[in-house]
């Protein structure tokens, strides 16, 4: 009975001792860090984020979002994105450009026949040996008359002999003249050297087209003999226009023309027939491509960066890398998946495999099981992880912080180790006195 009496005895003390030790233990090192603590203790489980945390948070929205808005741009069921965006091009444009300037009136195909394009007066002088001397020296005018009635004046003089005495070449002579033309930025004409078989001769075009922009040339023209002939008269464009089965020509003084009511603006190239129509907008849905891969690559470069905050950054990361489509649907699309996982975009690869075949590559892209579907799909699964899981492994380490630092926990770390630790715990309860 005594024994069993001395055993609960040194039992109740050593509770008594242990716990006395471990608040004196508590005090002194709250006393010793109070005026020697730098920075901010760690949080404890059950409050509130860490400002770390709500930063990562916050990155993490705003990535996933920014993938899901570059996606969406591309799939088919947004009316309002690149993959619905529509210009006005021409079935051949090698006779005439278009360019939208508002949506067609009616969306329905204009058929375009160019008749004549519009020109600019064009002399030229009789072809004259480049390498001969010159006989005499040029001193003439042009006149040019605008179709508004402005009129407009250039002069040429040229010296036969250059300052040191010496006789010009007739190219020399030419040269000069056109020279003296192109400088006076207020002449209705530019001028230009022709040079062929060893034969120079001076041509001057006026600088607007139509037949209301005229010039005459009058005076001595030396080398440039013959500038005062017309080689091409200046012309109008006339061009014919049919829409909904009924047929109109025009004429315009400019190969710009305005079509469907100034809807469309069209240029002329040359004689024959062309279709006017909406077409997909290929530049957008480039450029749109190109987002999605910045998008994308910006996603996998942030998960990667924050796989320590647990397990579930690391299974969104794992759901990032794999293939969005097959190689060779991302081959269509001017898309390389790079060992790492990112992606590499070639945007002529795109420009020629649009041109190509514009169909498939716009169902690779933007069609139900498209590229564009798949990234979307991955943002908003990303997004529709609760904060908690995102940052478990985050919590569980401030959790086992939380626990090492416990009374409890400081205490048994010694007391499972054995009686001889136990005594070094209480002695250590003792040292602690001095620092109280």
């Amino acid at each position: 009975m005594a024994v069993g009496s001395v055993g609960s005895y040194m039992s109740s003390y050593l509770n008594y001792a242990s716990s006395v030790n471990q608040l004196r233990l508590q005090q002194a090192l709250q006393n010793y860090h109070s005026t020697r603590q730098a920075v901010s203790p760690v949080q404890r489980v059950g409050s509130s984020y860490k400002d770390s945390s709500l930063d990562f948070l916050k990155d993490y929205n705003t990535t996933m979002t920014d993938l899901m808005q570059s996606a969406n741009t591309l799939r088919a069921s947004n009316t309002s994105g690149a993959a619905s965006a529509l210009t006005v091009g021409s079935s051949d444009s090698s006779v005439a450009e278009a360019e939208e300037r508002f949506s067609l009136r009616s969306g329905q195909d204009l058929e375009l026949t160019v008749n004549q394009l519009a020109k600019g007066q064009m002399n030229e002088s009789t072809a004259a040996d480049a390498k001969a001397k010159a006989s005499e020296g040029m001193d003439f005018s042009i006149v040019s008359r605008n179709a508004a009635g402005g009129t407009s004046y250039a002069s040429v003089k040229v010296d036969a002999r250059k300052s040191n005495g010496s006789l010009r070449t007739n190219r020399e002579m030419l040269e000069e003249a056109a020279s003296q033309i192109n400088s006076n930025k207020y002449a209705g004409v530019q001028a230009s050297v022709v040079e062929k078989d060893g034969k120079v001769s001076l041509q001057v075009t006026g600088k607007k087209t139509g037949e209301g922009n005229t010039f005459e040339v009058s005076g001595n023209t030396g080398a440039a003999a013959g500038l005062e002939e017309t080689a091409q008269k200046a012309q109008n464009a006339r061009y014919t226009v049919t829409q909904d089965g009924r047929s109109v020509n025009y004429v315009s003084s400019g190969n710009e023309v305005s079509l469907d009511m100034g809807r469309i603006k069209a240029t002329l190239k040359k004689e024959g027939t062309t279709t006017i129509s909406q077409q997909v907008d290929n530049d957008k849905l480039a450029s749109a491509v190109g987002d999605l891969v910045k998008s994308y690559n910006k996603a996998l470069e942030f998960l990667g960066r924050n796989t320590d905050k647990g397990v579930e950054v690391t299974n969104q990361l794992r759901n990032m890398v794999r293939n969005l489509s097959s190689s060779q649907s991302l081959e269509k699309a001017g898309i390389t998946m790079n060992k790492d996982g990112t992606l590499s975009f070639d945007r002529e690869a795109l420009d020629k495999n649009l041109k190509k075949e514009p169909n498939v590559v716009r169902e690779v892209i933007s069609g139900r099981n498209g590229i564009a579907q798949m990234a979307f799909d991955r943002g908003s699964s990303a997004l529709q992880v609760s904060s908690s899981r995102l940052l478990r492994g985050e919590q569980q380490r401030e959790a086992q912080l939380v626990a090492d630092n416990s009374s409890f926990s400081f205490m048994n770390s010694f007391s499972k180790s054995g009686a001889f630790t136990m005594n070094n715990y209480m002695a250590l309860g003792l040292m602690m006195d001095y620092f109280a």
